[in-house]
């Protein structure tokens, strides 16, 4: 026979282990969701399946940001570029070896 036996709290849902013989808490087990299904398998697998949700969305997030950033960042150098042409700024920059 098993010398503990498990009690289910009703107020925050955590699983006490307690001994038969001496009726001491040996264990306690904190849910891993906040709206636990009662299987530990089960609420462990909604836990990783939601924060690979989670992750899938921040990657978006960030992916959508830099191609922001890019966009910015190639609008600015073609308006550079077209200052430079207007002024006439535009030479081929010298070569090393030209200068001897």
């Amino acid at each position: 026979m098993d010398d503990t036996f498990k009690v289910t709290c009703p107020e925050c849902n955590c699983i006490l282990v307690v001994d038969r013989k001496t009726g001491e808490v040996i264990e306690t087990r904190k849910p891993i969701l906040e709206e636990s299904t009662g299987d530990r398998f089960e609420d462990a697998f909604q836990k990783v399946k939601k924060s690979k949700e989670i992750a899938e969305e921040k990657f978006r997030a960030a992916q959508e940001k830099e191609r922001d950033k890019f966009k910015k960042l190639d609008a600015l150098f073609s308006e550079k570029l077209k200052e430079a042409q207007q002024k006439g700024d535009i030479a081929p920059p010298q070569r090393p070896f030209d200068l001897e």
